[in-house]
């Protein structure tokens, strides 16, 4: 099929160098409870009274020690640990060899994955011992952070060892948090909750056993470690860990696969930036402790399936709508995803999968988030008509493998992707789309003006200085560039639309569209 894709994969560059991908914690706007709709909707597995421990940690100074070594004629003391929260952590040991003196200490940090840093040990002599520091600036390093340390020690005769890794917590030793550990995630929080935390711990717990079996059913394997769910009750206690962009309204979190993570700063009592006019947002005064914190129960579900995202997909998240979507369906309370976009029929029409939408814009109901909304509706109706969890499971596959999501829903369906988005569209009162939507570029009828071909050369007219080149020929497109008056261009494609003729031209590396007037002059 020859459909135009423009959208733009979500980069684990960041992940993967120790700092987080910020995934936003935002859920699509809340409002009453979700009508019926026409397709079921995601069921969670029955969950009840489902296991777990509680406990108070943090809040004192604490020295954790790890095991002395001997290993291959090195002797290493008991490691201490020191948590500084949030100005980093300290180790220190003491290390002799029969290779004569020690000449290196090097303490390596593994967070979840295998990824991880290395600090460099200090002689310390005044205690006589060998002390490395790790995120001594805070580093964006939440509290609790899991990771594993081991020494590499090497003495004067050039012999070295690795000792075993051991693992270790990133503690905050300012607070106590409650802690809760279950078969499926272990969940801090603190400052919220706290007249009764068993509440808090055994919804969480049931929450991510009830999600549990579907995302390893759809992903085909569960998780290779435990998620972390960390929630402060702030934007001042979250700036702790993520620096001043904290306190902005649209910040909500940071999802993490290098640290198996999820970050969350507790619901406010306020309306989300720009959506104060939203038709099903939930008014100030309506959001009681007790409703924001069961926000942290769908939002936590819906972050760890970022997690399986990276985790057994290897970070093939696709488009937003795909990746948002996804993580919607298999929390446990994706929203009134179709009841919202029928709603929005009658105001506007619904832009092609296949294109950028994102979260952010507002749309004609007052409210943004759009991406999640589609994806999620688009999976429900997908996966009910085309095979279930077994087609899940197969897309899952095909974009581990490399392939686009649009691929893949061809591979599953043995459909054309435009064909399955249509009956999608149909089925929520929006007209089908056609290959031109899409693509504009094939909906061109030959130019009018034949002076001008492909592969010809021309100088852009002085005036205006910039001339704009789009991403596709019409008069309601993007720019994705712009082109300098009385630079030479080289025409790649000709065509017109409507009456128009538009050129893709190459401007100096870059390609774009310009119509007739922008590319020799008005008349």
């Amino acid at each position: 099929m020859n459909r135009k894709q423009r959208f733009t994969l979500a980069s684990g560059l960041l992940i993967t160098a120790l700092a987080a991908i910020t995934i936003l914690a935002l859920a699509i706007p809340a409002g009453a409870a979700p009508t019926a709709q026409d397709l079921p909707t995601p069921t969670p597995y029955p969950a009840e009274n489902t296991p777990y421990t509680l406990e108070v940690v943090g809040g004192q100074d604490a020295t954790l020690t790890l095991p002395t070594v001997e290993q291959d004629g090195f002797r290493l003391g008991e490691t201490t640990a020191i948590s500084d929260y949030p100005r980093g952590m300290e180790f220190r040991v003491t290390a002799d060899s029969d290779g004569g003196a020690i000449q290196d200490v090097i303490l390596f940090v593994t967070l979840v994955h295998g990824t991880g840093n290395r600090a460099v040990a200090e002689w310390d002599a005044e205690a006589q011992d060998w002390v490395a520091r790790i995120w001594e600036t805070g580093n964006m390093q939440p509290a609790w952070t899991p990771i594993s340390v081991y020494w590499r020690v090497r003495d004067a005769a050039g012999n070295s060892i690795d000792t075993e890794p051991q693992p270790v917590v990133y503690a905050d030793t300012d607070r106590e948090w409650f802690r809760m550990e279950s078969e499926h995630v272990v969940l801090y929080w603190f400052g919220f909750g706290e007249d009764d935390p068993d509440e808090v711990a055994q919804t969480m717990a049931d929450a991510m056993a009830a999600t549990h079996p579907r995302r390893v059913e759809g992903f085909g394997r569960a998780l290779s470690y435990k998620p972390v769910a960390v929630i402060y009750p702030d934007r001042e206690s979250l700036a702790e860990t993520v620096g001043s962009g904290a306190v902005s309204d649209r910040f909500a979190g940071i999802t993490s696969t290098a640290w198996g993570m999820s970050i969350q700063v507790l619901r406010g009592t306020n309306y989300a930036p720009g959506n104060e006019n939203c038709v099903w947002a939930t008014r100030p005064e309506d959001w009681t402790m007790e409703r924001r914190i069961n926000t942290i129960f769908s939002v936590t579900t819906h972050e760890v399936t970022h997690l399986y995202q990276f985790d057994v997909l290897g970070g093939s998240l696709g488009p937003q709508w795909w990746s948002e979507g996804q993580a919607d369906w298999f929390s446990l309370a994706p929203g009134n995803y179709d009841e919202r976009l029928r709603a929005l029929g009658p105001l506007q029409d619904m832009p092609s999968l296949t294109g950028e939408i994102g979260w952010t814009r507002i749309e004609s109901d007052g409210c943004y988030a759009l991406a999640y909304d589609m994806g999620v509706s688009f999976i429900n109706f997908l996966l009910t008509n085309y095979g279930g969890m077994e087609t899940h499971r197969q897309i899952a596959e095909q974009m581990r493998l490399g392939g686009s999501v649009y691929d893949a829903v061809e591979e599953a369906t043995g459909k054309p992707f435009l064909d399955v988005e249509n009956e999608w569209r149909v089925y929520l009162g929006f007209p089908a789309l056609t290959l031109a939507d899409i693509d504009p570029a094939s909906a061109l009828e030959p130019p009018l003006d034949t002076s001008i071909a492909e592969g010809d050369t021309l100088i852009l007219p002085s005036t205006p200085f910039m001339s704009p080149l789009y991403e596709d020929p019409g008069p309601y497109v993007l720019s994705n560039a712009s082109c300098f008056a009385g630079t030479q261009v080289t025409v790649l494609r000709a065509g017109s639309l409507d009456g128009v003729d538009y050129y893709e031209v190459d401007c100096m590396g870059m390609t774009g569209w310009m119509s007739r007037d922008q590319l020799i002059g008005p008349e």
